[in-house]
């Protein structure tokens, strides 16, 4: 790498990794002799870079000689001088004249021509003056100051070190961290099935890599990280296991022993994509009614505080014992870098009980509260409460009790024909709810089979919708986006837009102003 005279500065935003980039970090490596994360590296490379500029500059400093421009010195006309100060530019001494400034004794003022034809004068003979320094003067220049550098360009050098690192095959990664290949400790298949035995009696884990290294009695001269980072690699490459920790923390299970519903998505939370126009829905996503959160949509409310989250349960997650990894929740949720499951602890807050929970990122969804909803008698509309833990990977769950056991409620029931209906009855409630998405449900295994059956998973969504609208405009002929939402994922798992969508285009579907829809009096009883 050679460095300019002076920083452009765009040098960072046109940031690419060279050789001598990756064969430094390669020598840090080894000589450290401990796995580092990608802020690590970029930090090593960054400062390098800025030695190999600093230390260029200082070459040219010698070069130039007498021709640099230091305020202290004396010049004479027609002198070519190069100004550090005005990166490191060339320019000539058209005429030398006395100056005048009560602060500081008798010097001279020259008067300069750039190669640009800019001109502008400078002192002469004047020993006190800052420019005197360069190295003071280059050591201001804020791109070559490396927290500068970090902050304001961090996420881009990032990016960009991470395609690179990931080309090269002498450097592997494990949870975040690199190290060269050739320099991991041997671990065999004894040593596997002796992790594997290890995790079976702890149900299936997790376990951290160091417990592992712990009961396996796996000695090596290395130091314990590097231990712990060719375990790491050698699992991550063994489909028995799962690593599941979360950022920062890595964790192993067996993968036979993950809940089933972990490895694969669960059935109601299965969704058939389908395709609508985006933007006619956008302004209207935004009128839904609090605590509404789905991982299908992109779009949601920006929240805040993500310490603690209100969720409003619909059928699937509460029927799947799951809640949405929205942009929101996943901001609350342990993430990782790479692990497509992450496991961590739900903590009852009104019993202190603890219980496991899972982040399953690929499908956006968390798991684990199933038993949860159940003992305390949540429904579909109830709200969730979720706020940080007092410990790392940690997530408080309660709900708040309802002060009426009986209310009024709107319906699911299965009729004769196996379809649909609603009706307005009294239910036992036990927690607080959404009023808008609260549907008693008192036959939850019947429209489980309802979800299972052929015609159903083959009806097409716009049908399915206008088929639950109709039910509803039974009770009230004025319908709400947000109650049809609620309604229809009883029997499809679809997306608030999909919904939006469809009362926003059909043509026998009127729009009342605010998210409230009713089917045209003309199309009533047509198969529209």
């Amino acid at each position: 790498m050679v460095a300019p005279k002076s920083l452009d500065p765009e040098y960072w935003e046109h940031f690419t990794v060279d050789q001598d980039d990756i064969e430094f970090l390669y020598n840090q490596l080894l000589e450290l002799e401990i796995p580092q994360t990608q802020n690590s590296l970029i930090k090593l490379i960054v400062s390098n870079r800025i030695k190999n500029i600093r230390d260029a500059q200082e070459k040219e400093k010698e070069k130039v000689g007498s021709l640099l421009y230091l305020p202290k010195n004396s010049y004479e006309i027609g002198q070519t001088l190069i100004f550090p100060s005005m990166d490191w530019r060339n320019g000539q001494v058209d005429n030398v004249r006395k100056g005048f400034n009560p602060e500081f004794e008798s010097f001279n003022v020259i008067d300069i021509t750039f190669e640009n034809g800019e001109k502008t004068s400078f002192a002469s003979n004047l020993e006190n003056h800052p420019l005197n320094n360069i190295s003071a003067t280059v050591a201001t220049d804020p791109l070559l100051d490396i927290n500068h550098v970090i902050e304001f360009y961090g996420d881009q050098l990032l990016n960009v070190l991470e395609k690179n690192l990931e080309k090269n095959t002498e450097l592997v990664r494990i949870a975040g961290c690199w190290f060269p290949k050739a320099l991991l400790v041997d671990i065999n298949n004894g040593h596997l099935n002796l992790v594997e035995a290890v995790l079976e009696e702890n149900k299936g884990g997790p376990l951290s890599t160091r417990q592992l290294l712990d009961q396996i009695e796996f000695k090596s001269p290395v130091n314990s990280q590097l231990m712990e980072f060719s375990l790491n690699y050698v699992l991550q490459d063994d489909q028995r296991f799962d690593e599941v920790g979360p950022a920062g923390e890595v964790l192993w299970h067996l993968k036979d022993m993950e809940p089933e519903d972990v490895r694969k998505i669960p059935s109601f939370l299965q969704y058939d994509k389908f395709d609508y126009d985006h933007e006619i829905v956008k302004p209207f996503l935004a009128q839904f009614e609090g605590d509404l959160f789905d991982e299908l949509e992109e779009w949601e409310k920006v929240q805040v505080n993500v310490s603690e989250i209100k969720v409003s349960l619909i059928f699937p997650h509460w029927r799947s014992g799951t809640l949405p990894l929205s942009h929101s929740l996943s901001r609350l949720f342990p993430t990782a870098y790479e692990a497509p499951r992450v496991c961590f602890t739900f903590v009852d807050e009104e019993n202190k009980k603890l219980f496991p929970g899972w982040v399953v990122r690929p499908h956006k969804y968390v798991y684990g509260l199933k038993e949860w909803y159940k003992a305390n008698g949540l429904m579909p509309g109830s709200l969730v409460h979720l706020k940080k833990g007092d410990q790392p990977g940690e997530i408080k769950v309660f709900q708040e009790k309802c002060r009426q056991s009986r209310e009024w409620m709107r319906t699911a029931l299965i009729g004769s024909d196996q379809g649909i209906v609603f009706g307005m009855l009294k239910q036992n409630v036990f927690t607080t709810f959404n009023e808008r998405m609260a549907i008693a449900v008192p036959d939850p295994d019947g429209f489980e089979e309802i979800w299972k059956t052929t015609n159903n998973k083959k009806e097409d969504i716009n049908r399915t919708i206008l088929r639950i609208m109709r039910e509803l405009s039974k009770l009230n002929p004025q319908i709400h986006a947000q109650e049809l939402y609620a309604a229809v994922n009883i029997l499809k798992r679809c997306p608030p837009g999909m919904i939006l969508n469809f009362l926003l285009t059909h043509k026998d579907i009127k729009h009342l102003g605010d998210l409230y829809f009713r089917i045209s009096e003309s199309s009533e009883g047509v198969d529209l």
